[in-house]
């Protein structure tokens, strides 16, 4: 009789700690499109230029000399309330609206009556995205260019084990309107979702599963 309680006591512990061991979290459990194992991404987007955005625009040419009244100080600019940024010697170029590879064409169309042959580096400075909730690290982060949703989140050190894989949340602006997006995780929804690239102000957050209870 006590050899059975000791074996069933021995049963019951392991048991235990196999409900108590950690599961490991995964994504994308239920998706049923994957070719393969690959998935088909979509095509990475360009920032869209905005009145209030900080940009640095940098011209490059074979004569030193003749591109230096270009590149005067640190050479950023802020578009004005009339979508333009006034550039050295060319002056004032409306950017609002465009893309920065179409910026980069138009300056350079406009620089090349001054500049033989010139080279246009644009940059947007004040692109970030936020994430909050159940991250590791949550905070504002800079990009330089659309970050997919998975690095933002890797930005923030992963989302916790409470985090809420299945619902998380995208607040973007558009066109003067706040548009939300909810995303699940656990399926391959994300690859055919508008948030799979992030744009500049996107705010992230992840819910948590379990309300817990702080003082």
């Amino acid at each position: 009789m006590k050899q059975i309680q000791v074996i069933l006591s021995f049963l019951l512990a392991i048991c235990m700690l196999i409900g108590c061991a950690p599961k490991r979290l995964t994504l994308f459990s239920e998706s049923v499109s994957a070719e393969n194992g690959a998935y088909r991404q979509p095509e990475a987007p360009s920032f869209v230029i905005e009145k209030g955005d900080v940009m640095s625009i940098q011209v490059f040419g074979q004569d030193n000399e003749a591109v230096k009244p270009f590149n005067v100080g640190e050479a950023h600019y802020i578009v004005d309330t009339d979508g333009c940024v006034t550039i050295p010697v060319t002056g004032k170029a409306k950017l609002a609206g465009k893309t920065v590879v179409e910026a980069q064409n138009q300056l350079e169309q406009t620089i090349s009556q001054h500049l033989r042959n010139p080279i246009v580096k644009v940059r947007i400075l004040n692109s970030q995205v936020t994430v909050i909730g159940e991250v590791m690290h949550p905070g504002t982060f800079v990009i330089e260019a659309p970050v997919t949703l998975l690095a933002a989140l890797g930005l923030a050190g992963d989302m916790l084990p409470n985090a809420r894989r299945d619902n998380v949340l995208v607040q973007r602006h558009s066109n003067g309107k706040v548009v939300q997006y909810r995303v699940n995780l656990l399926t391959d929804e994300l690859f055919s979702s508008p948030c799979y690239y992030l744009q500049k102000g996107d705010v992230v957050y992840v819910s948590p599963r379990y309300k817990s209870f702080r003082r």
